[in-house]
């Protein structure tokens, strides 16, 4: 399988569509999470047996379908991959569970419902893992720099409207999942508390 041709194609169709940056978040790259949701699924996929192939190329067009904008977004990067499948004659099963797994990534409470594919759960986790921890401070700051009168008790403001919500949740199924969630949690925690403590805050 040809990864590397089909991350082409999918930066090609984004940045051609000026889709590559998100309009409210304009730190954002598109194609950045696509390949982090990528190299997630790579470090967590060895807790389930599953079509590694399936997962990765799904991984891969799970968001090319911004292109054409937000609404509907997963059944529109199904669509994108089936005609790139099609013309690249992969085999039918291979492209109808692929594209059933990408059209359903946006649906999180799947991960509840123990009659999914492995391979979607796997996604759904390594999506839910992106941009949370260390990246999601980053995501809040840099969202928070960019308001007028921007200061450092506004970033720690952001912080607990956003980022704090991985305190209360834990979405994960697989145990490498778990595990790397309740990294994210502490490495979360202590930097709130670090940056209360520098600005005095009680």
């Amino acid at each position: 399988m040809d990864y590397d041709k089909m991350f082409d194609y999918v930066f090609k169709v984004l940045n051609e569509n000026n889709a590559l940056y998100s309009k409210r978040f304009p730190f954002r790259n598109r194609f950045e999470h696509i390949k982090r949701v990528f190299n997630w699924c790579i470090k967590i996929k060895d807790d389930i047996k599953c079509d590694e192939e399936v997962l990765l190329t799904a991984a891969i067009f799970h968001d090319v379908g911004y292109c054409y904008g937000k609404d509907n977004h997963a059944n529109a990067s199904a669509k994108l991959f089936i005609d790139y499948a099609t013309k690249c004659e992969f085999e039918y099963e291979f492209i109808m569970k692929t594209a059933d797994i990408i059209s359903l990534h946006s649906n999180k409470e799947l991960l509840q419902n123990s009659n999914i594919y492995d391979e979607l759960i796997l996604l759904l986790e390594a999506d839910l893992l992106d941009e949370e921890g260390a990246l999601g401070i980053c995501w809040d700051v840099m969202q928070a720099a960019l308001e007028p009168q921007a200061n450092y008790t506004k970033c720690l403001q952001a912080l607990d409207q956003h980022s704090a919500h991985i305190l209360n949740q834990d979405f994960m199924v697989t145990p490498l999942a778990k595990k790397y969630w309740q990294e994210k949690q502490e490495i979360f925690t202590t930097f709130r508390d670090s940056l209360k403590a520098d600005l005095f805050i009680e």
